[in-house]
């Protein structure tokens, strides 16, 4: 019996070890664990912080953007910003530069010596928390003028991050984010493919600013400055089919989401072809740089032209616009009416390099090909405009340059036209790719440009005039602007892309004139010049970059 004591005894003794042994794991567990909270809740602590002081910078970035897109640079009739004027638009962004010393945006106190040297850099800036702020610098290198480096630092007590961007000194050319841009109505038919946005400033609500065919297509959005509300208030036209909540519609009725090749398109809808939305309402583009006879100056172009000479060139009479070709064609006058007619001086089968057209000359250019630039001259003011104009039919030419005219001031579709006939190709070789026709205030009128589309056929650049119909075949690889405002017209005065035979948009059409058109904006693109335009400071998203 005492031997069964004593091993109980010592069985006691080991289960009380053990205890102080669990103990003593848990007293030390608890420990680390609670070491560990207290390092979980420093490192949340600073990462907070660390995010607190990026959110900081990031906002600094939006001040820096909003502080770029607010000051008065000047502007430019050129295609590109020369250094002295990036001199002196670094200058003049130095002095507006808002006093962000601690202050709010409009506070008078400027920055210390806002321009030391070649950079520009704020006190502490403060709009959240205590403790949180940014400052701003802006800075340049003597190697690149056009460049304006931009760094956003966040701070958070001693926690700092940085953000870093580009902003280049540019010019203004908003408006080739667009397909096209018209100040009036635009038609868009046949077997024509739009590969971007579309825009036009027509503000009348009694008449629909698009038609569209069910065989043309946008790969893009269609912007209009009316809102749906006076649209339907007025009840004149509608431009697709709507639920009851305003939104568009597929096959089944049911709301049609990112499928748009399901949208529903009812028989009274304006716009039967595939499109990616239409934006009601769009902000007022119309004071975009190349929508007003005002931003144009095309003078420059002339420089190192000789006068093209009607020395022993024949003439003959034709009419615009004319009859059908089995009614006397270009010979005859259109049958209903309204035509005028031009006395035209022929060349046929001629190089043409470097060339001033002069007014009334109302030239025809057979089977003759372009080098350089060909500029069309006329009278620029609306006292006898009918005297001193240029209405010029191309047929069958090539064109390895581009082609420019002056500027009138009044816009008359009949006596200031470029027709082109027949067979055109376009290549255009010279130094000048922003643009393959300037003709602001100009009839432009591309009719059949070519049998094929192909490499041979491709427009580079803007192509510009009052009013642009483009028909038969072409690829343009650029933005189509119509800049004159027809809103005081009813009836006529369209921007035409693409045809049919029984579309009626046209001046005349005919079977040659049905054919295949693309166009594809290039927003890379310069501006061409003889466009005045703002110069900007343009934030370059893709050198954004985050640093401590």
């Amino acid at each position: 019996m005492k031997s069964n004591r004593t091993r109980r005894t010592a069985n006691r003794g080991a289960v009380l070890i053990i205890s102080m042994i669990f103990v003593l794991l848990f007293s030390t567990l608890a420990v680390s664990l609670c070491c560990m909270a207290g390092s979980n809740a420093q490192i949340a602590g600073n990462q907070r912080k660390v995010n607190t002081a990026l959110y900081a910078a990031q906002s600094g970035l939006e001040c820096a953007k909003h502080i770029a897109s607010t000051v008065d640079l000047g502007s430019t009739m050129y295609n590109t910003v020369s250094d002295d004027d990036a001199d002196t638009a670094w200058e003049d962004f130095c002095s507006q530069v808002p006093a962000l010393d601690g202050q709010a945006f409009s506070a008078p106190t400027p920055f210390a010596d806002p321009c030391n040297g070649e950079q520009i850099i704020t006190g502490p800036i403060s709009f959240g928390p205590a403790n949180v702020s940014f400052r701003l610098r802006f800075y340049r290198y003597d190697d690149d003028p056009r460049t304006v480096n931009f760094q956003s630092i966040g701070n958070n007590n001693d926690i700092t991050r940085k953000i870093g961007m580009e902003m280049q000194i540019t010019k203004d050319a908003s408006v080739l984010q667009y397909a096209i841009a018209s100040r009036g109505r635009m038609w868009l038919t046949g077997d024509s493919t739009i590969h971007g946005d579309i825009y036009s400033s027509w503000d009348r609500y009694d008449i629909s600013p698009f038609n569209m065919t069910s065989d043309t297509t946008i790969e893009g959005t269609v912007n209009t400055v009316l809102d749906l509300e006076g649209i339907e208030d007025e009840g004149a036209f509608q431009l697709e089919t709507l639920d009851e909540d305003g939104y568009p519609i597929d096959a089944n009725g049911d709301p049609l989401g990112t499928n748009y090749a399901d949208r529903y398109y009812g028989s009274y809808d304006e716009i039967q072809g595939y499109h990616e939305g239409i934006n009601y309402g769009a902000h007022d583009q119309s004071t975009m740089p190349g929508m007003d006879i005002s931003d144009y100056y095309t003078d420059g172009y002339t420089s190192g032209l000789s006068t093209l000479s009607m020395t022993g060139t024949p003439t003959m009479t034709e009419y615009f616009p004319h009859a059908p070709s089995d009614q006397g064609g270009y010979s005859a006058p259109r049958p209903s009416g309204g035509s005028a007619s031009f006395t035209r001086h022929v060349y046929d089968g001629d190089v043409i390099s470097n060339k001033i057209v002069t007014p009334n000359t109302h030239a025809l250019f057979r089977n003759c090909t372009f080098e350089g630039v060909l500029y069309i001259d006329c009278y620029k003011h609306s006292t006898s405009y009918k005297s001193y104009c240029n209405n010029v039919r191309f047929e069958n030419c090539t064109f390895n340059g581009i082609v420019i005219t002056d500027v009138p001031q009044p816009f008359n579709w009949r006596y200031n036209c470029l027709y082109f006939t027949g067979a055109a190709n376009f290549n255009n070789q010279s130094s000048y790719q922003e643009a393959t026709i300037l003709a602001p205030h100009f009839n432009v009128n591309l009719g059949n440009t070519n049998p094929d589309l192909g490499d041979n056929n491709i427009l580079t650049g803007a192509i510009v005039g009052g009013i642009v119909d483009v028909r038969g075949n072409a690829q343009i690889n650029g933005t189509i602007l119509s800049m004159y405002d027809t809103t005081i017209y009813s009836s006529g005065y369209v921007t035409n892309i693409g045809a049919t035979l029984d579309d009626g948009g046209s001046e005349t059409t005919e079977e040659g004139d049905v054919g295949a058109i693309e166009i594809t904006p290039d927003s890379d693109q310069m501006l061409p010049s003889g466009i005045s335009s703002p110069i900007v400071i343009k934030p370059d998203l893709k050198t954004y970059s985050e640093g401590v």
